[in-house]
């Protein structure tokens, strides 16, 4: 039992330390940005990099949650099991929701007129 518990302290610190360090990488702080570009690697890179990194540490998670579901299905606590695999059942649309290869991303502008900030739609990246 105790094997188990430190198995998934273990896992789930290490999905933490995953999604911290690729969120970082997404921001790309200026260090980061600067050892890339000293490396010879481009923004690319640093970006599916972080990408890498997040999915491992969903992955994780995801391991994490199968065996809880698994360890309360074989212990008969059915009713305890269901929000966790709702969620799960839940995280399948999420996941295979990937936009089309031609999708640009929209971002919106702000300009001031007459003394207010308006939001102009329509900029593509």
């Amino acid at each position: 039992m105790q094997e188990s518990s430190t198995f998934s302290v273990l896992a789930a610190s290490l999905a933490v330390v995953f999604g911290v360090i690729g969120f970082i990488h997404l921001l790309g702080p200026r260090f980061l940005r600067d050892a890339f570009q000293r490396w010879n690697y481009g923004t690319r890179v640093r970006l599916v990099t972080g990408n890498l990194e997040i999915m491992a540490a969903l992955m994780l998670a995801a391991l994490i949650m199968f065996g809880a579901v698994i360890t309360l299905l074989n212990h008969g606590q059915y009713l305890c099991a269901v929000p966790s695999i709702a969620l799960m059942v839940a995280l399948i649309p999420a996941i295979l929701a990937v936009p089309p290869a031609d999708h640009q991303v929209h971002y919106a502008t702000i300009q001031t007129v007459s003394g207010q900030q308006v939001a102009q739609n329509g900029h593509a990246f």
